[in-house]
């Protein structure tokens, strides 16, 4: 597993202090975070069952695809250890925390991108399955 990148100085901020920084002053990089390998397994297992997609991940403030959206949200604690330390005190859990509860979700949530890039709910085969795309 890669490092993590050089000390970053909100790092040793006290909780409180921490929670006033804002996300885009964390300068919080995908590459390099556990999150890294946890996605390169992802397009791995992909890849090893003949699926050639690999969805675009990018970090945000949760776990979600968007509409129409090739491609995954990932909530941006799990980029940094103090992060998920964070999490962990304020919300009593991290969600994805795990190596597998983040696998777990990354392949879930693939599957809703990979369904947006084909759109593969307008088929009449996935109603069969599923049921309309637009029902709850």
């Amino acid at each position: 597993m890669p490092a993590v990148r050089a000390k970053h100085a909100w790092v040793s901020l006290p909780d409180e202090r921490l929670l006033d920084v804002r996300l885009c002053d964390l300068s919080l990089e995908f590459a390099g975070s556990q999150l890294e390998g946890e996605v390169k397994q992802l397009y791995s297992e992909l890849k090893s069952r003949g699926v050639h997609f690999r969805p675009h991940i990018w970090l945000s403030d949760e776990w979600f695809t968007p509409d129409n959206v090739p491609g995954i949200a990932v909530p941006f604690y799990l980029a940094h250890p103090r992060l998920r330390e964070l999490e962990q005190s304020q919300m009593l859990e991290v969600e994805g925390g795990t190596h597998d509860w983040c696998m777990r979700i990354l392949r879930h949530e693939a599957g809703h991108a990979l369904d947006n890039a084909h759109r593969l709910h307008r088929r009449s085969r996935y109603r069969e399955l599923f049921g309309s795309y637009h029902q709850p």
